[in-house]
């Protein structure tokens, strides 16, 4: 006597529903990874426009450097002429 076996209809819908359940919840998180990676690399970005606004200041800084002691010098004989 031959053994039957068989699936039931049941069964086949509940795999079916538990693998559509599984890809809605996959694709769910890969919207979310998406979101979050935009996010990411907006910020990425605003990052860079403040390195490269810092890098001007320090550029402006460095062109604006003086002597201590000739401003000194400079300031002094601005006064005495003032003074006058």
């Amino acid at each position: 006597m031959a053994k039957l076996n068989y699936i039931m209809l049941e069964e086949l819908e509940e795999e079916r529903n538990k693998l559509t359940a599984d890809f809605e919840e996959m694709k769910k998180n890969i919207q979310k990874v998406e979101t979050d990676l935009m996010q990411m690399k907006n910020n990425l970005n605003a990052l860079a426009g403040a390195i490269q606004f810092s890098n001007r200041l320090v550029d402006s800084a460095k062109k604006q450097e003086y002597n201590e002691e000739e401003e000194m010098k400079r300031l002094k004989d601005k006064f005495k002429k003032t003074k006058k």
